[in-house]
């Protein structure tokens, strides 16, 4: 009788001999024992597949697929193919997991029956050597079964696909897979948004689950090159949501509220020319969003509002002189988030008002 898996762990793998032991070594060692590790080769050109086939001999749980290089979309896309466990995480060959990180999730997952059981994540600089704890989890609704689709703060948060680990079955009902562009970056984008905008149930943890590694060459996402491969990510996401009318419709402002947060930070790291066509292209995109009210700024500050402003008249004198205003009053008025208030303090010391978050004022609002 084949024996029944818990868990699929889906490791996509190109040309990263230097950190691929740890990862590897990570996730044989972890708690939860009845799982698959599948390794997918897309064409690596070093030592990589010489290393994965050590680890296949010594342990029978490991898969290899060895293919020619198609890109991390189709590569994420074949391991989710054939995953047969009840559950399927995925850990980037960079990374590597503390050895309880599926044992918890799994125990989350089954004793709250969610589609998705998600936690923090340490990042550690490769250039450094430090580490930090990062948390792109809204604490108030941690520790506690959500809707996603009642809490919007799930989908402002950073990706961070491979912190989490998600019930086949709702994968594959729901058909959820990556954009499969050859080349292409940023793939974790659409997947992760599907994911919150079909998903029904989640448990999230606060608890450090993963090591993501930060500040090597090798990484793709700061590759220049690709500028409007994030473009690509959100065409899909309104491609996947076509036939979703009702969904997609109360889902209308925070997608363009993700959007705009990610061709911010996409926008941040261009220069020169690349810069200045992204630029445009995003003008393009979202002006007639904030114009039709159909992006989600209630939580904007004024500085925050003249920044999105900034990008549709980079020349405006006068957006340029009310930038500067708003950026002196951040000197004085600071505010932290804490529990779904927001806490106003003067000088960064000195609290003087407290205030509901947009996101807890919103909660239900989204349900269909």
């Amino acid at each position: 009788m084949k024996k029944h898996l818990r868990l699929s762990v889906i490791v996509p793998i190109c040309n990263v001999e230097k950190y691929l032991r740890q990862c590897l070594d990570s996730i044989v060692a972890s708690t939860l024992k009845d799982l698959e590790i599948i390794l997918i080769n897309d064409g690596s050109k070093d030592n990589s597949l010489v290393i994965m086939q050590e680890y296949a001999k010594r342990d029978k749980r490991i898969k290899i697929i060895d293919k020619p290089n198609e890109g991390y979309g189709k590569t994420m896309n074949r391991g989710l193919d054939i995953a047969a466990g009840d559950y399927i995480g995925i850990v980037e060959s960079d990374d590597w997991i503390e050895p309880d990180m599926y044992e918890t999730l799994y125990n989350l997952a089954k004793k709250h029956k969610v589609d998705i059981a998600k936690g923090r994540f340490f990042q550690f600089d490769d250039k450094t050597g430090e580490t930090e704890h990062l948390s792109s989890l809204p604490e108030y609704d941690a520790e506690q079964v959500i809707n996603p689709r009642e809490r919007p703060a799930i989908f402002t948060t950073g990706a961070s696909i491979w912190s989490a680990i998600y019930r086949r079955d709702f994968l594959n009902d729901n058909k959820i897979r990556f954009l499969e562009s050859p080349g292409a970056s940023y793939q974790d984008t659409g997947f992760n948004f599907k994911v919150w905008a079909m998903a029904k149930s989640a448990y999230l943890t606060m608890k450090p689950l993963l090591h993501y590694r930060v500040g090597h060459a090798s990484q793709s996402v700061k590759s220049k090159d690709k500028v409007f491969c994030i473009c690509d990510e959100f065409k899909e996401i309104e491609r996947y949501m076509a036939d979703k009318k009702k969904k997609f419709h109360a889902l209308e402002k925070i997608f363009n509220r993700v959007k705009y947060g990610c061709y911010k930070w996409n926008y941040n790291r261009l220069d020169g020319e690349n810069r200045e066509a992204f630029r445009k292209a995003m003008a393009s995109e979202l002006s007639e969003a904030v114009k039709n009210d159909k992006i989600e700024l209630i939580d904007f500050s004024y500085r925050d509002r003249v920044k999105l402003q900034k990008f549709f008249q980079p020349d405006s004198i006068r957006l340029k002189t009310e930038y500067i205003f708003a950026e002196i009053g951040r000197w004085f008025v600071k505010t932290k988030n804490r529990h779904g208030m927001k806490r106003w303090y003067i000088l960064g010391f000195f609290p003087y008002m407290e205030t509901p978050t947009y996101l807890e004022k919103r909660k239900g609002e989204l349900k269909w």
